[in-house]
């Protein structure tokens, strides 16, 4: 495997705490806690449908062309419970911004750029 693949596959297995993957918060839980009933589905393009938001953006072979400078796919979740994290600057309604910080996998550009890009979305 190419030194680059190798870093990318590391990036997302990192990516997958860093920005609300298994790690993400559930109902009031820490933030390290991963939720057993959680899943996660994995788009092509860089939005989510109504009803869920994203937890990271990456590169993924099944959705067409190589990543240089942007990603392909976006990880989502569904808006439920009385918090959870999101990639972007924005929560969804009802829910409101809590707190913000910048991740790498939330960023959609490669590679990733400084400045808040994640949010925690509280009821």
């Amino acid at each position: 495997m190419s030194r680059l693949g190798i870093l990318l596959a590391g990036a997302l297995a990192l990516g997958l705490t860093a920005c609300g993957g298994p790690g993400q918060a559930e109902d009031g839980a820490e933030p390290g806690m991963a939720s057993a009933q959680q899943e996660l589905t994995q788009y092509c393009g860089l939005n989510c449908p109504s009803g869920q938001h994203p937890t990271a953006y990456l590169c993924s072979s099944s959705c067409g062309s190589f990543c240089t400078n942007t990603n392909n796919a976006v990880q989502c979740d569904n808006n439920t419970g009385s918090s959870f994290t999101s990639c972007g600057t924005t929560c969804p309604s009802p829910y409101r911004v809590t707190s913000t910080y910048g991740s790498y996998n939330c960023s959609k550009i490669i590679p990733y750029l400084t400045g808040n890009n994640t949010v925690i979305c509280t009821l």
